[in-house]
């Protein structure tokens, strides 16, 4: 997160960028009305095919960035490996506020402390060496959850273009995809 916020102010240079981490069990969150309007309208629709029509549907409710469209991921882990120190002489997780106003990270234990300032990159690089590269799409899904997959769209009976994208999603599945939340039996 680090990394990233470093990249954004080499690109706004006059940017003073202080993230606050909240308590924990606090939430700052506004209501959640919206999430259960769409809840709602969710359980309206019966099937469900394809993502544009859930930006379709999400878009009666808010503003919908398509990802690889509008917006794209960054391998940040890799090029932090390449430019920032892998030990530091502070904890990350014992922060409550980070200040990143200098290519220093400033760093406050207390709310009402004082920031320390830390060198964080590599001796000889700085964050402007940081390059991260676009993500590659890639698929989770394993093979056993393909084949059901391709079978109740079978069973079904979906158009062509459904069809389309599902062969486009699951094109590259992988047999050592992360493992699922359930149980192993």
């Amino acid at each position: 997160m680090v990394s990233m916020l470093m990249e954004l102010r080499q690109t706004f240079p006059n940017l003073c960028i202080e993230h606050t981490f909240p308590v924990r069990g606090h939430s700052y969150l506004p209501a959640d009305r919206v999430f259960g309007r769409i809840e709602q309208k969710l359980r309206t629709i019966d099937t469900i095919l394809l993502p544009q029509e859930y930006h379709a549907l999400l878009q009666q409710f808010g503003n919908v960035y398509v990802y690889g469209t509008d917006w794209k991921a960054f391998d940040y882990k890799s090029a932090t490996k390449e430019c920032v120190k892998a030990q530091r002489s502070f904890k990350i997780s014992e922060a409550r506020m980070l200040d990143l106003s200098t290519n220093k990270v400033g760093m406050k234990v207390a709310y009402n402390g004082e920031y320390c300032f830390h060198s964080a990159p590599k001796r000889g690089k700085r964050w402007a060496d940081l390059k991260p590269a676009i993500l590659a799409s890639q698929t989770t899904v394993k093979e056993a959850k393909k084949k059901d997959v391709v079978a109740l769209l079978k069973a079904i009976g979906v158009s062509e273009a459904v069809s389309a994208f599902y062969s486009a999603a699951l094109s590259d599945v992988n047999e050592n995809a992360h493992q699922s939340d359930e149980d192993p039996e």
